[in-house]
């Protein structure tokens, strides 16, 4: 069987170029030639502190993009030479789990695939899926917030004026919030950010926004957002120690909050190695008794059948097409090798450089 090339954690602290075999898709699936993959924080934890492994190795990357090389039994949605957009679920870790994205052909189920519309262009595509997946889960599902008929929503819900926060939203997660929250219709939505970040996030949606490192963070939200002057609803896409704390300041006490795991020890991405799955695990925990604590787990997002079945082949593509929602910026990785690449990526996450953009690897043809 012929093989290719993929960067993979081989054990904790140590990543290297691999061979793995280029496996035919199965029913249901396709075969992607990469050409662009994407990194995140989480890859760190993969290689740093061998979090979630069940064994090694593990090729790293969540999001490829590239073109259709070859299609399984059964998919009539794609067709070789499609370029698309793809995104691996959680499992990487396993034996019989899903395989990362950083490599020369990955293979995904059809549903977890996006075809790309020619005003995107495929390095830009490579941004999208993980953190889209993340927002509209957690905004449409953990949240509960009702999923319109079409975006943007040809009138606004009753509730549009309910006050949202995103907390972190320069982050990919936190774009792509911004942009869902106002195709959909909601007018009082806040963000958190460093003030660098502010004239942009507003033209993301965001009606107000917050330094999340003011002292003052509490006082000002009042001032601002009117009635009780705290939030209904709180996504934190960054969900450290910190963050909760600062968010349990700003939120009802009978407010909902959506958590993306794990949650991080100390205050910021970069971790200090400690995670939690819940809030109770932590030494203290700042939220009021009746807050309502939602744990994201992104990957779970097909146990939602509807979105299994139109999130990425047919709410995406349409969404990208209208220009309602759009790529988060590129920081390229295209010189050096592919595992000299990847290891400059893990180097700027493991230090918190990268901020409002995306951490894009060019797969050496």
């Amino acid at each position: 069987m012929p093989t290719h090339t993929a960067i993979a954690a081989i054990a904790q602290g140590d990543c290297n170029a691999i061979q793995v075999e280029t496996e035919k898709p199965g029913p249901g699936h396709v075969l992607v030639k990469v050409a662009y993959a994407s990194m995140i924080a989480f890859d760190t934890y993969i290689t740093d502190l061998a979090y979630a492994v069940v064994e090694f190795p593990v090729i790293l990357g969540l999001n490829a993009s590239g073109t259709v090389a070859a299609v399984g039994e059964g998919v009539t949605s794609l067709a070789v030479g499609d370029t698309v957009t793809g995104f691996a679920l959680y499992g990487r870790g396993r034996k019989d789990g899903p395989k990362g994205t950083m490599q020369e052909f990955a293979t995904f189920p059809v549903f977890q695939c996006a075809k790309i519309p020619s005003n995107i262009t495929l390095d830009a595509a490579a941004t999208i899926p993980d953190n889209f997946i993340t927002s509209f889960f957690s905004l449409f599902d953990q949240l509960g917030l009702p999923i319109p008929s079409s975006f943007p929503t040809p009138s606004p819900p009753a509730d549009h004026d309910t006050p949202i926060l995103v907390y972190g939203a320069s982050s990919t997660t936190g774009q792509y919030s911004l942009q869902l929250l106002r195709a959909a219709g909601y007018t009082n939505v806040a963000a958190t950010a460093s003030p660098k970040h502010h004239a942009f996030l507003r033209t993301l949606g965001a009606a107000h926004v917050f330094d999340y490192a003011s002292p003052t963070l509490p006082e000002d939200v009042a001032r601002t957002i009117g009635g009780d002057g705290k939030f209904a609803l709180v996504l934190d896409t960054i969900t450290a120690e910190g963050t909760l704390a600062r968010v349990a300041q700003v939120v009802r006490p009978s407010g909902s909050v959506a958590l993306l795991l794990p949650i991080k020890g100390g205050d910021d991405v970069a971790t200090d190695g400690v995670m939690y799955h819940t809030v109770p695990e932590m030494e203290r925990n700042p939220f009021a008794p009746e807050t309502k604590l939602l744990y994201v787990r992104t990957f779970t997002y097909p146990q939602n059948a509807y979105l299994r079945d139109n999130l990425m082949p047919r709410i995406l593509p349409e969404l990208l097409t209208a220009g309602i929602i759009q790529p988060n910026r590129v920081r390229l990785l295209d010189q050096g090798t592919f595992k000299e690449r990847v290891a400059i990526g893990l180097d700027l996450l493991r230090n918190n450089k990268i901020s409002g953009e995306k951490l894009i690897v060019k797969v050496p043809q």
